[in-house]
């Protein structure tokens, strides 16, 4: 915003009568004048005051209705400037709308005045600023400028989706139980979190073109909370009646819901917890009924090897020897 001083010089002047009534004996000659600094948007939007003299004949008042008002913009626009490289953030036609913009508040129609300025805002020894150089803009109009910047610097579209990936990811957005209740910030402004699921599932389905009818209604609907499922019926035709129906269920209604069902989830928490503990506790006094295991040493286990090869043949020779020596009955 810019801010300009003014000084006022009042001057004694002669005694005037108006029509039928009477002035003071004295009058004012009011002159307005702005400091000698001048802007630097002085030769973009002119300069904001101008040396004014006010007539005697108007009073202070009516004269300060009457005087000159500085172009200031009520709401500042930046143009970032344009480099044209891979990297930069800046797509060449979001800065020629803001460009554009910026010109059409300061009223500027000129075609040298647009071309010159434009020049102004790509970045120096940049990409955009070496193909400007090389331009013969002397009796080039600002739309056959336009025209070849977009070409040099062609707009990147954003991918879009196709309408049945829109229709599936409408069917995935899912509204929890927990969040209701609660604010959230959707389009700068703070909403219950029911109103923001549906106006998120609104905004699916009319990019999918299925908002004036019921398709896929009933898969959303079922993913509902009991909360809401309770006040939402499915039987609706359009996706706009459904998702109006949603935001209008009163927060009464989801404030005892919320309650109700915290207490069930804390419930159901406390008696997992139980049912786990109590398992815990089980399993430790399985593992203390349990005998102590005998820990085996290299050399028992080589000692017990060595048995059971010394016994294995001393019993197959005794048997032999027993089936040899074993007398015949008469």
């Amino acid at each position: 915003m810019i801010k300009v001083a003014a000084t006022c010089a009042v001057t004694p002047a002669s005694t005037a009568q108006s029509s039928g009534a009477s002035t003071p004996s004295t009058e004012s000659s009011i002159t307005l004048s702005a400091p000698s600094t001048s802007s630097p948007f002085e030769s973009l939007f002119g300069s904001p005051f101008t040396s004014q003299q006010i007539s005697p004949q108007h009073s202070p008042l009516a004269s300060a209705a009457t005087l000159p008002q500085p172009s200031i913009m009520s709401t500042p626009i930046t143009v970032p400037d344009f480099s044209g490289e891979p990297g930069d953030v800046v797509q060449s036609a979001e800065f020629l709308k803001k460009f554009c913009a910026l010109m059409n508040i300061g009223n500027i129609t000129n075609n040298a005045h647009m071309n010159s300025s434009f020049e102004n805002y790509l970045k120096y020894n940049s990409l955009a600023d070496e193909w400007f150089k090389e331009l013969n803009t002397t009796e080039m109009t600002w739309k056959a400028l336009e025209k070849a910047f977009l070409e040099r610097f062609l707009p990147i579209h954003k991918a879009k989706k196709l309408e049945s990936e829109l229709e599936r990811e409408l069917c995935e957005l899912r509204l929890k139980a927990d969040d209701l209740g609660k604010n959230e910030k959707y389009t700068g402004q703070e909403v219950w979190s029911h109103v923001t699921f549906a106006e998120k599932a609104l905004s699916l389905a009319r990019q999918a073109k299925i908002n004036t009818g019921l398709n896929s209604i009933w898969k959303v609907h079922d993913e509902l909370p009991e909360i809401i499922h309770q006040k939402v019926k499915e039987t609706y035709m359009t996706w706009d009646e459904f998702c109006t129906a949603i935001k209008e269920v009163n927060m009464s209604h989801i404030r005892d819901g919320v309650k109700k069902y915290q207490k069930e989830k804390e419930e159901k928490e406390r008696v997992e917890s139980l049912i786990v503990s109590l398992c815990h506790t089980q399993q430790q006094q399985q593992h203390c009924q349990l005998p102590p295991a005998i820990p085996v040493s290299p050399m028992s286990n080589a000692s017990n090897a060595m048995q059971s090869m010394a016994i294995g043949p001393q019993q197959s020779t005794s048997a032999t020897a027993s089936n040899v020596t074993q007398p015949t009955a008469p």
